[in-house]
């Protein structure tokens, strides 16, 4: 057999076992064998008298081979697989072997041989010689050539791309990974894998996904496990090109390889950072009523995101009693460490740290709330309560003062679910201006006239006594940062005088009906009015008494009828209005044309003036002159207070208990039930005598000498007497003689009308 010019001979089953036998005593070393190619899958032609072969030379396990050395005989042994490098034409030959690999169309085959010879041929100037005497005995071959290399650039893989999406901010997305042709079209049937590097998983819970590729791109879902950047890398199958090192070298289909794609790169964020905002219903809230904040969920940073239907619960701490001073420090904000974690297991948060951090400053929560949210920009209006978690609604202070909220998202406090997303503590500063607001005080107003019954002519005049404004009330100048105004300077107070000249039973006079004055008609006229200062504390109003400008004040009863006193302060950001009644009976003093010479007057006496804790005393009352039929004497007495204290400061211990007068006695004395106090200090008696429709007759000033039990801490010891010298007898006499003295020292207090 002629070997000498012989090009991709395709011997017949002979002439392969002639080259065996003839090759094997040469020695070559040989890997595998070809074995004849199918029929239909080449053709022949002509060139320098030889009849040879274009098409698939041979058959091996993977399928057909094309020789790629024109010129040189066809040897069906090889003894080397050699891998040829990627690239455009490789891709496209294997692509064409493998999607021919079934077909008996002898052109397509040739077509594929010729385009092996073209692009990898070892002696293209040898195969240029023979490709003349194909293109001329085959004149259609070109164009099949052409086609197929154009369906192969068309239909096999020349890339794959990632791209991503986010759907729930940076906590989940998509990667969506296509194959494409060489001109980007997409490329369906590709085997691929995306792997994810970084802090994220697919929905399987795995770094990587395979799929195959479609007519559109595949997407594939992913969800954060933390926070930082995330590579999606791809690699996708593409067919590969083989070498057959022979005599006579062929290519051949070599399998799928895995070839990387484009990737791409996107942060990704599990957790987010919750952030509350708050405004306090109300800038100014009365002693006494519910305070009420407002507060919105939302996120921190344009990478946070809430996610959907996560329930998170915020603490609240309300923070009353705060002065002027504390709004001039201003805001205090957590400090750094304290708002950058939520406290590891067993350790105190963020919230708690800064609470602790108040506490050290002196400010300790009086009242609690509590809101929970499940989406951002949601908003609650918490009412605050005495306790956390309770549901006894917390009443602002009658002693008033600043109040101000704090608010967190505790990690401790939320779901296990919730934690997985929030890692830290979210604490808003204390004295935040929005969420603070005044608390006004209420005051609290009480007076005795000096006189209850007095001729024309005479001069009155009004002990009031006012507590409940702040210590440092008429200085404060406002603030414009929280929007709290400055204070109010001045009480007033007003003298209106009442007639009713229409009852001539009574000369004119009748009571004053109602809490507030009326207006002003031939009934009721306006005295005069003078302002005090708005401050806690006793004040004389009257008999020459300067007034808040240091002008003396004199009020005469011009005419007969009621004259009556009314303390009134208009209110402000920091104190309550507040007024005294028109018809409150202690503060009107019967004006008549003459003095009644036998008014009644009361002398008042504790009894004893000192016990111990537990033990009784009581109050009596000595009425002299004419009272009417109906009269009664009211006795008080108040809780147990300091020397330093206002003596009804703490409210009543006993009383008022009323106590029948004998309107046919001039003088008689009437004495209170008996009392006890649980507490030591001074107990303070008021007895008052009110006429059958509540007027009263006369009075004294609360605190008087004589009205004023002191009440030892604990009885004292029982004193054990010497035997030496001294007998009971002895003992016995002086503790006579001493209370012989005391009874003498004591003085009975006379007063007409409070006097």
């Amino acid at each position: 057999m002629n070997r000498a010019l012989r090009l991709c001979l395709l011997a017949v089953a002979a002439l392969v076992a002639l080259a065996v036998a003839a090759a094997a005593p040469l020695g070559v070393a040989r890997a595998a064998g070809l074995a004849p190619p199918h029929p239909g899958t080449f053709l022949t032609y002509r060139h320098d008298g030889q009849t040879l072969y274009i098409g698939a030379i041979g058959t091996s396990d993977r399928g057909h081979v094309y020789c790629i050395e024109a010129g040189k005989p066809a040897d069906m042994t090889y003894g080397e697989e050699r891998p040829i490098p990627d690239g455009d034409a490789a891709r496209r030959v294997a692509w064409l072997a493998d999607r021919y690999a079934g077909s008996r169309d002898p052109m397509i085959h040739a077509g594929i041989g010729v385009l092996a010879h073209r692009h990898f041929d070892l002696d293209p100037a040898q195969w240029e010689l023979h490709w003349g005497s194909i293109r001329a005995q085959h004149p259609d071959l070109e164009g099949v050539a052409g086609r197929l290399w154009d369906e192969a650039g068309a239909g096999m893989p020349a890339g794959a791309r990632a791209t991503y999406a986010y759907e729930e901010g940076l906590r989940s997305g998509a990667v969506d990974v296509a194959v494409v042709d060489g001109s980007g079209g997409l490329v369906a049937g590709v085997p691929y894998r995306v792997t994810l590097s970084g802090p994220a998983r697919f929905e399987d819970g795995g770094s990587w996904i395979e799929g195959v590729s479609g007519t559109r791109p595949i997407r594939h879902a992913w969800r954060a496990d933390g926070a930082g950047e995330v590579r999606a890398d791809v690699e996708y199958d593409r067919p590969a090109l083989q070498q057959l090192v022979s005599n006579q070298d062929y290519v051949r289909f070599a399998g799928a390889e895995r070839s990387r794609g484009d990737g791409v790169r996107f942060a990704v964020r599990k957790d987010f950072t919750p952030s509350i905002a708050t405004r306090a219903e109300r800038r100014v809230v009365d002693a006494g009523r519910p305070v009420v904040d407002h507060v919105t969920s939302g996120v921190r940073g344009e990478d946070s995101h809430w996610p959907e239907g996560l329930e998170l619960t915020a603490s609240g701490w309300y923070f009353d009693g705060l002065d002027a001073g504390d709004l001039e420090q201003g805001m205090v904000t957590p400090d750094a460490q304290a708002s950058a974690d939520g406290g590891a297991a067993g350790e105190p948060g963020a919230a708690e740290r800064f609470l602790e951090r108040l506490a050290g400053m002196g400010y300790e929560p009086a009242a609690y709330g509590e809101a929970t949210f499940d989406a951002p920009g949601q908003t609650r209006a918490v009412r605050a309560v005495t306790e956390p978690g309770g549901d006894r609604p917390y009443q602002a202070p009658r002693s008033g003062g600043f109040g101000t909220w704090v608010w967190a998202f505790e990690t401790a406090r939320q779901s296990d679910r919730a934690r997985a997303y929030v890692l830290r503590d979210v604490v808003s500063p204390f004295l935040e201006a929005p969420e603070t607001n005044a608390n006004r005080a209420r005051v609290a107003v009480s007076s005795v006239v000096t006189d209850h019954s007095a001729a024309v002519g005479a001069e009155l005049s009004d002990t009031i006594t006012v507590r409940g404004f702040p210590e440092d009330h008429g200085a404060f100048a406002g603030d414009e940062t929280y929007g709290i105004g400055p204070d109010e300077p001045y009480a007033q107070v007003s003298v209106w005088w009442a007639g009713d000249p229409d009852d001539p039973a009574n000369d004119g006079a009748y009571r004053p009906d109602g809490a507030r004055p009326p207006a002003q008609d031939e009934h009721h006229r306006l005295v005069g009015t003078w302002d005090y200062p708005a401050v806690d504390g006793t004040l004389r109003v009257g008999a020459g008494a300067p007034d808040a400008h240091g002008d003396p004040v004199h009020i005469t009863a011009e005419r007969h009828g009621w004259y009556v006193f009314i303390w009134s302060f208009k209110g402000d950001d920091r104190v309550m209005p507040a007024a005294s009644a028109y018809d409150d009976a202690w503060e009107r003093t019967r004006v008549e044309e003459f003095a009644r010479p036998d008014g009644p007057t009361i002398v008042t006496q504790v009894d004893p003036a000192e016990v111990a804790v537990g033990e009784p005393f009581h109050d009596a009352a000595r009425i002299r002159g004419t009272v009417p039929e109906g009269a009664y004497m009211e006795f008080e007495a108040y809780r147990a207070v300091g020397e330093d204290q206002a003596p009804d400061a703490r409210g009543l211990l006993m009383g008022p208990e009323r106590v029948a007068v004998d309107h046919t006695l001039r003088d008689q004395t009437v004495s209170s039930p008996q009392t006890r106090s649980p507490e030591p200090g001074l107990v303070h008696w008021r007895a008052t005598l009110f006429s059958p429709s509540g007027d009263v007759l006369a009075t004294h000033e609360l605190g008087v000498e004589s009205e004023v039990v002191t009440v030892r801490p604990e009885a004292p010891e029982p004193v054990t007497l010497p035997r030496t010298g001294v007998s009971v007898g002895v003992v016995a006499l002086v503790a006579l003689a001493a209370l012989a003295t005391a009874a003498a020292m004591v003085v009975s207090i006379a007063r007409r009308s409070g006097r």
